[in-house]
């Protein structure tokens, strides 16, 4: 970049002053937008570059609220685009990032950390420092912005660390310096919008599964709100979780019962299935259809988790191996939306093609079997199949036929 342009910018107090007011109202705005945080950070870095004063390299961290994943680092670098990383939560610290100056500030509670590069001694505290100094950087700021009440905040590490790095020679000046946290202070609540958007969606996500919601974000929120789909119903359930349950330590019960369910379900989630609930020890997935034409697609998927899954945890490397399962699979009309009580609400399916799938997994455990398909499913299987005597199911008043891979 030209620095000299900047720095002719910098020099005309009422051209960097507007200067400033223009990124302001353009962040306010972005506040108001649907905020893509990558590139509010790299558009927000580039006007500052290029408008206000030289800036090299914007980093930002933020701990998400995620099952798998402990925060997300941003990084923008003039020279390249911007670079985002999660790191999963099973994962140790990494010495990098015990040696950085952000878990200094974090440990030690600093909101606010300035470091001149220029000085040999200080570029020695951080060996990313020395990075910064060879690259040009000569001045460091960074910012700790808790999110709400501070104790708290620090405490769940929910908060905002963006750093800002120039390779002007002289620094950040005091009116820069300035300028930068006022600007910075509006970047990190554009911060906290996105990071509680973001929450809200992994969350829903997490309990829901995505299908839901999505429906719950558009506003589906109401009792009653809901379609009627075409799906594949595929409902599971552990055999023997009683005894097991009386049997172990809750906690190695615990682990046993997610290792189930984690092979079992990633095997639906493969196929493009999605897992409604987990039910005590089973749970519900949907394989939906949008119109007849999908159905034999959709009944293969669903017929391919079972087998993938039960292959899985036949392999599993733990006591999970040994344990016996029922699955049920029915094709039909169902009720996807919410139902509940008036303040405490659920989004699932309903309908008797549900009441369908839930009895061909009971009927599993009477024909030996962990697998039965319904008649709707077997009709659009293209694979071998053993069809049982005619059941009686409670609720129907005609036998059915259910059918196995054979």
């Amino acid at each position: 970049m030209n620095i000299r342009s900047v720095t002719d910018i910098a020099s005309d107090t009422p051209s960097f002053d507007l200067a400033v007011r223009q990124i302001e109202k353009w962040l306010v705005q972005r506040m108001l937008d649907n905020i893509d945080f990558t590139e509010t950070l790299s558009e927000l870095s580039r006007k500052i570059d290029q408008t206000l004063f030289p800036l090299l390299r914007t980093h930002v961290t933020m701990r998400q609220m995620h099952p798998f994943i402990d925060h997300t680092d941003y990084t923008w670098h003039r020279a390249g685009e911007l670079h985002t990383n999660s790191r999963p939560r099973a994962l140790a610290v990494e010495p990098n990032w015990a040696q950085s100056p952000l878990f200094y500030m974090l440990d030690n509670i600093v909101t606010e950390y300035r470091c001149d590069l220029r000085d040999d001694e200080v570029v020695q505290r951080y060996s990313i420092f020395s990075e910064f100094k060879e690259g040009g950087g000569t001045d460091y700021l960074a910012i700790l912005a808790p999110f709400g009440d501070q104790e708290t905040a620090l405490k769940t590490q929910d908060g905002v660390i963006s750093s800002w790095l120039t390779d002007h020679p002289s620094g950040f000046s005091d009116r820069e310096i300035q300028a930068l946290k006022h600007l910075i202070n509006l970047f990190h609540a554009t911060a906290r919008i996105f990071k509680r958007e973001q929450t809200l969606q992994d969350v829903l996500g997490a309990y829901l599964g995505p299908a839901a919601a999505r429906q719950v974000m558009e506003g589906k929120n109401q009792r009653g709100d809901g379609d009627v789909i075409q799906a594949v119903i595929w409902i599971c359930d552990l055999r023997g979780s009683s005894a097991l349950a009386d049997q172990m330590e809750m906690p190695a019960y615990l682990t046993l019962l997610n290792q189930f369910f984690e092979t079992m379900s990633e095997a639906v989630m493969e196929e493009g299935g999605e897992v409604l609930k987990f039910m005590g020890d089973g749970f519900l997935a949907i394989f939906p259809n949008s119109d007849n034409a999908g159905i034999s697609d959709a009944a293969q998927k669903a017929v391919n988790a079972a087998r993938k899954g039960t292959e899985a945890l036949a392999h599993h490397s733990s006591d999970a191996s040994k344990l016996k399962f029922g699955i049920g699979i029915h094709h039909g009309d169902v009720m996807f939306g919410n139902i509940g009580a008036r303040e405490r609400l659920d989004f699932s399916i309903i309908g008797p093609a549900v009441n369908m799938a839930s009895r061909l997994q009971d009927l599993t455990k009477t024909l030996d079997a962990s697998l039965l398909v319904s008649s709707a499913i077997a009709e659009h299987l293209q694979i071998d199949l053993r069809c049982f005597p005619k059941q009686t199911v409670p609720g129907l008043k005609d036998q059915i036929d259910v059918y196995t891979p054979a």
